[in-house]
């Protein structure tokens, strides 16, 4: 068929790309479901055993395995299947770093239909998301190391320099972000702050590096929490302050600006706007507020937030780095 040249035509390549990449998460959802990962955690097993250990087809099994094969879930050896150490951690149900819920919560229906409700409404809602779990595969992810002490490096915080630095961390999480600086410098001690379940994470995460001893936790809503009275040589707020709305955002810095020396430094970590969002810009920022209220902010609204709190010398250190000076 030929189009007249008049005629505007469709781009059905933007019509494909607008779901194709749900396959993935979905089918890893089916086998969540269908608890493909258990039996595989205590031994090796084809096609058939496999089927018979989760009362499912053996052939459609066969095709499912294959698939988790292709995307690194699984492994295969002489026609039996078993799990990969991402799997194994990750995946199997009595496993402490389990963090299928997290796939499943955003995969499930409930997720979408609260965002749906959120926009129908103009009333923002929790989302349920699985912090905690979420938290575990943060732990493992020993990329995190380098670009973390790129990012102290940058805001010009250098425990070397000085007798002690003491870091409160603000929604920690699993606390990887502050741990690399302290295991490579004894001086530094953190105190984190973050949900009762996610401390836990901190908790195991700070035993394998060694500096358990120098870490404090804290469990709390740092939008209430006491922060203390100059306390604290360097203050992180990581992957938080998007959540906030700007009213929040405003009032944690008042309390932050609070528990800092004289010269102490505040860190932001945190996904920023911009005037033209691009695709996971504007992503954030619909997700963000169906459950918050909060946005991807851009470094104008933060550096106007943190002058009326009473900080200086705020500069930009990288694209998703702020760091303020009191």
């Amino acid at each position: 068929m030929v189009m007249a040249e008049s005629s505007p035509v469709p781009d059905s390549e933007l019509f494909y790309g607008s779901y194709d990449g749900v396959f993935k998460p979905h089918l890893v959802r089916v086998a969540i479901l269908l608890d493909v990962f258990t039996p595989l955690a205590g031994q090796p097993l084809d096609a058939k055993s496999l089927a018979h250990a989760i009362g499912a087809h053996a052939e459609g099994i066969e095709r499912l395995a294959a698939y988790l094969v292709a995307i690194g879930l699984l492994e295969t050896l002489d026609g039996r299947f078993s799990l990969t150490p991402s799997a194994q951690a990750f995946l199997v149900p009595a496993s402490k770093a389990y963090a299928g819920d997290v796939i499943l919560g955003f995969t499930g229906p409930e997720f979408w239909e609260r965002v749906t409700t959120s926009l129908r409404g103009g009333k923002p809602a929790s989302l349920l998301e699985r912090f905690d779990q979420d938290a575990w595969v943060e732990s493992y992810r020993t990329s995190r190391i380098a670009s973390s002490l790129e990012m102290w490096r940058a805001a010009g915080v250098q425990p070397g320099l000085q007798a002690e630095v003491r870091i409160l961390d603000l929604a920690c999480g699993c606390g990887i972000k502050s741990f690399c600086l302290a295991q490579g410098e004894p001086r530094v001690r953190v105190t984190c702050v973050d949900q009762a379940g996610v401390l836990a994470v901190a908790q195991d995460l700070a035993e394998r590096m060694g500096i358990a001893d120098r870490v404090r936790l804290v469990p709390g809503d740092l939008r209430s929490l006491p922060l203390g009275e100059a306390e604290h040589e360097a203050c992180l707020a990581g992957q938080i302050t998007h959540y906030l709305t700007e009213e929040q955002n405003n009032a944690l810095f008042h309390r932050v600006y609070a528990a800092l020396v004289d010269g102490g430094k505040l860190l932001i970590d945190a996904p920023m706007g911009r005037i033209e969002p691009d695709e996971t810009a504007a992503f954030l920022s619909l997700v963000l507020w169906a459950n918050s209220g909060g946005t991807a902010y851009t470094f104008e609204a933060y550096q106007q937030w943190l002058h009326a709190s009473g900080f200086s010398r705020i500069r930009r250190t990288g694209e998703r780095w702020i760091v303020a000076v009191k």
